[in-house]
């Protein structure tokens, strides 16, 4: 026997099988963990989660009862419905499309001074509408400029909980959503009791008011680099840090940074379930905001005097329903893209019986239905992002997906508006809306069966 097999067969760890860990390893194993930062879920990032909650609540609530102001705007300046659609679809449209920007902006300058500074700007382009003469003045100053700093303000803040957040991420973002849903609830009387009795000026000067809160809550969001930092010094690992994350100082370089984040693109190329994702929120965002731009306009025509209900309805309806979506996506019950799937096929049947409900109790029987899976829709994007790319990704794809959602957008609103005005009934911009769900559906079926796929043969070779 040569002296190599004697000293395998003395060796202490002859009898080590396939995946056991020894002692010492365990030990080696428990110090690189120390070492390790691991992200709060918690603590401070409670803060975090309440501001960011507070500025969802104001931004997703003025949005959704935007129609009710449009309706307003389109009477003042006496122009077409397509045209007036198209000042909240470009207005939703610049949110999406400012994603590549978002993700680049809070890499270079972090997220608290980006949602303090594009809060700001946001806040003055509703003030800056009272007093415009022109629609088309306004089309630029809210549909383009204040498009993107509404995405800068509320698209950055999904950074910043992937941040603070991993095992309770679905939670987090289910709390943070459900905010959301009270918002719409919350701003739809409010924004109609104004317009009843101060005029569209006024309630865009007053929402603009509401809309600098997003500027003072941003104080609270703390970078996760402090706590890096912290942990880094605690245990003396500065030298190492320095060596294996350095940061360059050269501007050159950060500007290089800055514009190779917002051209990246290679996700759609590398990964097949991020494609289908991507393609899925553009037919599903081409639809999204369509029923909020109508269902009042519906009901007003079936003399329905408490329109402003339905939205509300919608709005506290997906409150709960948030935060399920959250839980369920952190307990993996359902894998997050096919739960996502599930939500499109309920939404788009919703919408194609939309039209015969034709009674106040039918339409709030439809707001309550319909807020599951607009509430499923808008909660688990961030979950799957992460489950199909990785949290380490996830800056770049939320961007790419988000401009994907802002040219469907942008354009969905005005298509249905034209559909409308052409046909002269409503109810075909309903079937439109439907027919894009639909798509959506298919997409998200499609990236559905291959994370199936890829899950039963990562499966196969373990």
């Amino acid at each position: 026997m040569c002296v190599e097999s004697q000293k395998n067969i003395w060796s202490p760890n002859r009898h080590k099988e396939p995946g056991h860990i020894t002692v010492s390893e365990a030990n080696t194993d428990e110090k690189e963990n120390k070492y390790e930062f691991k992200k709060p879920n918690g603590g401070y990032g409670w803060i975090i989660l309440l501001a960011i909650s507070l500025n969802n609540f104001i931004l997703v609530g003025v949005m959704y009862s935007f129609g009710i102001v449009l309706k307003e705007i389109k009477s003042h300046f006496d122009i077409p419905q397509e045209q007036a659609n198209l000042l909240q679809s470009l207005n939703v449209g610049f949110l999406f499309l400012s994603g590549p920007l978002t993700s680049a902006l809070s890499n270079l300058f972090g997220c608290r001074l980006v949602i303090m500074f594009s809060g700001l700007v946001f806040s003055l382009m509703y003030f800056l509408c009272a007093f415009l003469p022109s629609f088309y003045m306004m089309l630029f100053s809210f549909g383009v400029i204040g498009g993107l700093c509404y995405g800068l303000t509320y698209l950055t803040g999904f950074n910043i909980l992937v941040d603070y957040f991993d095992k309770k991420f679905g939670l987090a973002m289910g709390l943070s959503s459900a905010a959301s849903g009270l918002g719409s609830f919350a701003f739809a009387p409010f924004t109609k009791f104004l317009i009843n009795n101060y005029g569209w000026k006024i309630t865009m000067i007053v929402l603009g008011f509401v809309v600098f809160l997003c500027c003072l809550s941003s104080l609270f969001l703390r970078p996760i680099d402090y706590y890096k930092k912290k942990f880094n010094n605690s245990v003396e690992l500065e030298n190492l840090t320095n060596k294996s994350e350095p940061k360059s100082s050269d501007s050159k370089s950060k500007i290089f940074n800055f514009f190779s984040e917002l051209i990246n693109f290679s996700l759609l190329k590398t990964n097949k379930i991020f494609l289908f994702i991507f393609m899925s929120n553009f037919f599903v965002f081409f639809a999204y905001y369509i029923p909020f731009i109508y269902i009042p306009i519906r009901a007003q025509e079936l003399g329905i005097t408490h329109y402003a209900w339905i939205i509300s309805i919608m709005g506290i309806g997906n409150i709960p329903m948030r935060i399920m979506f959250g839980f369920l996506s952190d307990k993996k019950f359902l894998r997050t893209i096919e739960m996502n799937t599930i939500c499109l096929f309920l939404a788009m049947g919703l919408l194609f019986v939309y039209y015969f409900l034709n009674s106040f109790n039918l339409q709030v029987v439809f707001g309550v239905l319909f807020a599951i899976p607009m509430a499923g829709i808008n909660c688990l994007a961030a979950p799957y992002l992460v489950d199909a790319v990785g949290s380490s990704n996830f800056r770049n794809a939320n961007g790419v997906v988000n401009l994907s959602r802002g040219f469907g957008a942008v354009f969905g609103p005005y298509v249905a508006g034209l559909i409308s005005e052409k046909t002269g009934s409503i109810l075909y911009s309903f079937i439109f809306a439907g027919c894009s769900f639909m798509i959506g559906f298919l997409f998200s079926f499609c990236a559905s069966a291959f994370t199936r796929k890829q899950k039963n043969i990562e499966n196969s070779t373990q």
